[in-house]
């Protein structure tokens, strides 16, 4: 070769690109990553093709928080509104604590034995012991129900109050049969495995607050109920709510912020906190706070004015309270897209 042909003038070379040409194309390939990027989510509106195959249902699961006791609807019902093309599932009993809570949404088995160890035929038969009393309640004497299977047989479990004998839980076979029952057999529950494919809003931990184990069964029981969920797991959870009573420097007061604030250490954006509200999530749902009110935030409380009219019930709150915790709930399905 008696010429240099990479440096001959007026003509780039056929084997090497120019840095004049490296970088147009590299700026345009910048530039056409930078447009796709930022057009991302606007190309998922217009292409028909790329839907939202998710389960939409929103299931709420707790105690008598999550059913709206002092006001007149559970706090899901409001969050639903928001999202009205979205089904929405309401699962709570007053008075329960986390471990019960997470049984009936599924995340911790519950075992059962009963009377005489196997079916008989379709006989109702009397439950002589269980891992957690997941129907019960120290409320009412309410029937609860739940369908499941037990030694690979559709049946179901029923809770309720008998006179002169009090609770007491019975198995009733939906189909006849004779199977045994072996001591402490698992009690698969039907509706949970439905649900996990849903959004998940856990309000768990009020009833367990001034026992010893109170931290350690309630991060138990979410850490199972989120295990349960169906990858990618979508679901909230919610801090404990103080009650009336538990003001700042309390022993109760103490207890609840500590768990919260691991709570929100742990579970990041997918946590919902229930400190006291602010002057615009009130005036928000209508809500203008008194003076007494302003102690009880001054005391890092939910105010007085936000909690049922009969002054005996410390621990909910009223519909505008439940309002507030709704719109917490509905910001963060939002913000995280669920």
């Amino acid at each position: 070769m008696t010429e240099n042909q990479y440096d001959r003038p007026g003509k780039e070379p056929d084997m090497v690109m120019s840095r004049r040409r490296f970088f147009h194309h590299s700026g345009a390939a910048v530039l056409s990553t930078a447009l796709l990027t930022s057009c991302d989510g606007l190309l998922d509106k217009i292409i028909p093709d790329k839907k939202d195959t998710r389960d939409k249902t929103l299931a709420f699961f707790g105690d008598s928080l999550t059913i709206g006791s002092g006001g007149t609807v559970p706090y899901g019902t409001w969050v639903g509104k928001a999202f009205p093309e979205r089904p929405v599932v309401n699962d709570g009993i007053n008075g329960q604590i986390a471990l019960s809570i997470s049984i009936r949404q599924g995340g911790t088995p519950v075992t059962i034995s009963v009377e005489g160890g196997k079916f008989d035929g379709l006989k109702e038969l009397r439950v002589t012991k269980l891992s957690n009393e997941f129907l019960s309640t120290p409320i009412n004497s309410d029937v609860y129900t739940r369908n499941g299977t037990v030694a690979g047989v559709k049946c179901t479990i029923t809770r309720r109050t008998v006179p002169e004998v009090g609770e007491m839980y019975s198995l009733q076979p939906l189909v006849e049969s004779i199977a045994e029952i072996p001591e402490g057999s698992v009690f698969e529950l039907d509706e949970p495995g439905g649900l996990r494919t849903a959004t998940q809003i856990l309000w768990y931990g009020r009833n367990d607050i001034g026992r010893v184990t109170a931290e350690e069964d309630i991060f138990l029981a979410i850490a199972n109920s989120i295990d349960y969920i169906n990858s990618p797991r979508r679901f909230l959870v919610l801090g404990i709510l103080l009650a009336t009573p538990e003001n700042k420097g309390t022993q109760n007061f103490n207890q609840v912020t500590a768990i919260n604030n691991k709570l929100a250490a742990r579970y990041g954006e997918a946590f919902v906190p229930m400190r006291p509200p602010t002057e615009a999530e009130m005036k928000a749902v209508g809500y203008t706070p008194s003076a007494e009110d302003q102690q009880d935030l001054e005391n890092m409380n939910f105010p007085r004015g936000l909690r049922p009219a009969n002054k005996s019930d410390e621990i909910h709150i009223n519909d505008q309270g439940y309002q507030i915790v709704a719109n917490r709930v509905i910001q963060k399905i939002k913000d995280l897209k669920y």
